[in-house]
């Protein structure tokens, strides 16, 4: 008897024994503009962040059938095809080859995967929670979550961009303080709630008409227990809010939306968004949305990460211990992940109960109103079908006591502080109510108020700048980390990570502890600029390693910059700093525009008794200098204290700002008359004559400190300070001529006699000469040969600008031998090579030799 097609229905047994019950299965579930026969979920709400896996029909086109559930969020398609089964893993890029299970070998299947495909499995996988099982899943991508919830973000920003614009427009003139711009994002938002509400099922909005605008805020105001708070209604608003919740009900379907998804359209949607095409000429000037709100928002995938990082932790505190604190909460990122974490390993049941237990449990303050309500929605969705009961103030975290009282409350803090320093009038305004702020910025001051008052084995993970990590200001901070905390990770992000910020960020997790002894290690993470969208996907790293928590205090301020290349610098750490032997100093600033009073002190022409000048770092090569101009170079438009130079002073000069991101940053420029440059310049000046300009300019154009600056400074400038530590080699005289020979064979190479020449420019005597210099340069430093190695490894690849030549970097790429370059570069190592070998045999022509050798291959062939 054939065995009967295989459809969702034949599936739906086996899918409840996997542990899907009625309350984690939906049948013709909806999402998007498509439906799924069967969907799975870890628990409510049912949303593209709890989806575990799809059941849907082939209908002719498996792949396409597959490659249809990927807004659903869930990392795995079963395709019914008839008399097989179609297994995918789905990624951000699509499905990837199925595994095809036939019809008569459905119950072994599931008899083999059942433990794997259930539920709290696959959703452990999709957190990166450190369980066995999860960690082994194929069919798991971790970075299909993010994705999915990225575009559901996009497409949500839409709507609401659409809807603002729309409504800014009909209210133009009425939108003039900061009350009718929350009036708005209220009206909307509160819209919007409504929509989400009723397409999640939940009771009081499963039959509301959508257009029915008094009736959805009602709805929307009990269910906020904020009845006496509606948006406006005069009759200047209504017709446009009534035009608005027509849009937003045409709108497709929504109720696979996360609350993480609300994070994407906070972080690009809301915040500095001005009208765009004809809503822009019909507003004009003054809709700067973000510089009014002031909102901000920490990305998903660093939550989710900070989470599953932090939790091993959070599980030794009892159960009704744990409580949650995010200051400065935004849209309540935080909160929402912390809320799942916690619901989850609650112990508790879904229903009233439950929820009681998260409300009491989770604890926000912000102090922005609009930032207030957008939170309290993401909590109510991420609960769901539950009202809107959670702690949220509205509070200014800065006033007297404020974060002192709830974190010793708390045995949970996550926090993203506002970077931005305080401006003059809130110091006075502080200080005025008896508490006067101690740090320059608001995240310093922050952690001031917190972590010293959090009780012990309480748990922590904040994103603050990365200055913090080695900046004057945060020293206290620093100290009191390394002696009173156990740290467990600290982790540096590029730019790249924020939507709307150019910050470049770290995470600092770990517990109010002492370590124990001082033999605690941490995980020390880097995500750099490269490798940006490996993390948003995978949450792949760039860099990690272990490092012990001890060394910090061996750090002078103790700083907690690990810098990438860390051999290579302790292996150098007992060289003599740059500072010994060499002056270093900024480059000269102008006073101010407004201190010129609009006097001219630049210009392309010569004037009397003005000065030749470099200001700026055009696109020059190493061998010369950056473009020349004329300034008024007198004490009257100078900053006393801005830098300076000493004219007539031979000196090497450095862009002060990198050239580029990668690690090829630096161009340095040998000044022999000594012009006086800007402070986008340092400048390098000899102390002693044992050091010459050209080896000084060779030093400063090698790997060695185009690296230094590349894994000391990120994105930023490497400052006077730093480039004093440098570590600067012992020159003997030997060396120093070798080096000398190098440089002047490079600019010979570089600057050829004038001449007519046919044809394109060949650049390999330049590539050769600066191998040679550079390689010169390394002999100095005499780095083992495997260090030397892992240093030019870094620049595999990365474009060196201002040199003269391609220089695509130091070996090909399936050479894997550590020999110094020097050695690489010979003529005997060249000539040692197996090809120059064949080239230089002979071939054998004698022949007794000839009879010889057959009669060794006939034995041998007996043999």
């Amino acid at each position: 008897m054939p065995l009967p097609d295989l459809t969702p229905a034949v599936l739906r047994p086996y899918l409840e024994d996997c542990g899907y019950s009625r309350a984690r299965l939906a049948e013709k579930y909806r999402f998007s503009d498509r439906v799924a026969a069967l969907a799975g979920f870890f628990d409510k709400p049912w949303d593209a962040r709890s989806a575990c896996l799809a059941v849907v029909e082939a209908n002719g086109d498996s792949r396409a059938a597959a490659q249809a559930c990927m807004p659903l969020g869930a990392p795995t398609a079963f395709v019914c095809a008839g008399d097989t089964l179609d297994w995918y893993k789905l990624t951000p890029e699509g499905p990837t080859k199925p595994r095809r299970i036939p019809a008569k070998g459905i119950k072994e299947f599931f008899k083999k995967h059942g433990e794997e495909l259930s539920p709290d499995v696959i959703y452990s996988a999709k957190m990166r929670r450190p369980t066995a099982i999860a960690g082994q899943l194929w069919f798991v991508d971790v970075g299909l979550m993010p994705s999915v919830e990225r575009r559901a973000g996009e497409d949500l920003r839409r709507l609401v961009e659409t809807a603002i614009q729309n409504l800014m427009v009909a209210l133009k003139g009425r939108l003039k303080t900061r009350k009718d711009y929350t009036d708005l994002y209220k009206t909307v938002f509160w819209l919007l709630a409504a929509k989400l509400l009723h397409e999640k099922r939940v009771e009081n909005f499963r039959r509301i008409d959508l257009t029915d605008v008094e009736d959805v805020f009602k709805r929307v105001a009990r269910h906020y227990a904020a009845v006496d708070d509606l948006p406006p209604g005069d009759r200047f608003w209504r017709p446009a809010i009534n035009d608005t919740a027509q849009d937003i009900a045409a709108w497709g379907h929504l109720g696979n939306i996360s609350t993480e998804t609300l994070a994407y359209l906070y972080e690009t949607a809301l915040i500095d968004k001005k009208p765009k095409g004809a809503a822009a000429k019909k507003l004009g000037k003054g809709a700067n949305v973000r510089k009014e709100l002031g909102i901000h928002s920490t990305p998903p995938v660093l939550v989710d990460h900070m989470l599953s990082q932090l939790w091993p932790l959070i599980e030794q505190i009892k159960p009704n211990d744990r409580r949650v604190f995010e200051p400065a909460c935004g849209h309540g990122g935080f909160l929402v992940a912390a809320l799942r974490w916690l619901r989850e390993f609650s112990g508790l049941t879904e229903g009233s109960e439950r929820h009681r237990y998260l409300s009491e449990r989770l604890f926000g303050i912000e102090v922005d109103p609009f930032a207030r309500e957008l939170a309290k929605l993401s909590l109510t969705l991420a609960d769901v079908p539950h009202g809107n009961s959670w702690r949220v103030e509205q509070k200014d975290m800065f006033e007297p006591g404020v974060l002192q009282k709830a974190s010793r409350k708390c045995t949970i803090l996550l926090a993203n502080p506002p970077y931005e320093p305080f401006t003059p009038k809130e110091e006075k305004c502080y200080t005025k109510l008896g508490q006067p702020v101690t740090t320059i910025t608001k995240a310093g001051e922050m952690l001031a108020r917190t972590l010293q008052y959090l009780p012990t084995g309480a748990v922590f993970g904040i994103v603050v700048p990365q200055g913090m990590l080695h900046d004057k200001e945060s020293t206290s901070i620093r100290e009191f980390l390394a002696n009173e905390c156990e740290l467990t990770e600290i982790s540096l992000f590029a730019d790249k990570l924020f939507a709307q910020a150019d910050h470049e960020t770290v995470i600092l997790l770990g517990r109010r502890k002492k370590p124990a002894n001082g033999e605690g290690s941490l995980w020390y993470r880097r995500v750099r600029e490269e490798g940006m969208e490996g993390f948003k996907d995978r949450m792949a790293f760039s860099l990690e390693r272990r490092v012990p928590q001890s060394r910090f205090a061996n750090e002078s301020g103790w700083n907690m910059l690990v810098p990438d290349l860390e051999d290579v610098w302790d292996y150098l750490r007992g060289t003599p700093q740059l500072v010994q032997e060499v002056h270093v100093q900024q480059g000269f600033q102008f006073l101010s525009e407004r201190e010129l009073e609009g006097r001219e002190v630049e210009s392309l022409k010569k004037r009397p008794g003005w000065r030749r000048a470099i200001l700026r770092v055009d696109d020059y090569e190493i061998s010369g200098l950056p473009r020349r101009v004329w300034i008024d170079y007198s004490p009257e438009t100078l900053r006393p204290r801005g830098g300076g130079a000493k004219p007539g002073t031979p000196q090497v000069i450095l862009n002060y700002a990198p050239v580029a991101r990668a690690p090829w940053r630096l161009k340095p420029g040998v000044d022999h008359k000594g012009l006086p440059v800007s402070s986008r310049f340092v400048v390098f000046r000899p102390r002693t004559e044992s050091l010459s300009l050209e080896l000084l300019w060779a030093i400063l154009n090698s790997p060695i400190a185009n690296a230094y600056a590349y894994c000391y400074s990120g994105k930023r400038e490497t400052l006077v300070r730093e480039w004093r530590s440098f570590p600067l080699p012992t020159i003997v005289p030997e060396n120093r001529r070798a080096i000398e020979l190098a440089v002047e064979r490079y600019l010979e190479a570089v600057q050829p006699p004038d001449e007519f020449k046919l044809g394109e420019p060949n650049d390999a005597p330049i590539r050769e000469a600066l191998l040679a210099l550079d390689a010169e340069v390394l002999r100095l430093y005499d780095l083992p040969s495997r260090l030397e190695r892992q240093l030019l490894d870094l620049f595999q690849g990365v474009e060196r600008k201002g040199v003269g030549c391609r220089f695509p970097g130091y070996f090909p790429a399936d050479f894997k031998p550590c020999i110094p370059l020097h050695e690489y570069i010979s003529d005997a190592y060249r000539r040692s090579t197996a090809g120059e070998l064949v080239k230089r045999l002979r071939s054998v022509r004698s022949d007794a030799a000839i009879a010889a050798l057959d009669a060794v291959d006939s034995i041998a062939d007996e043999e």
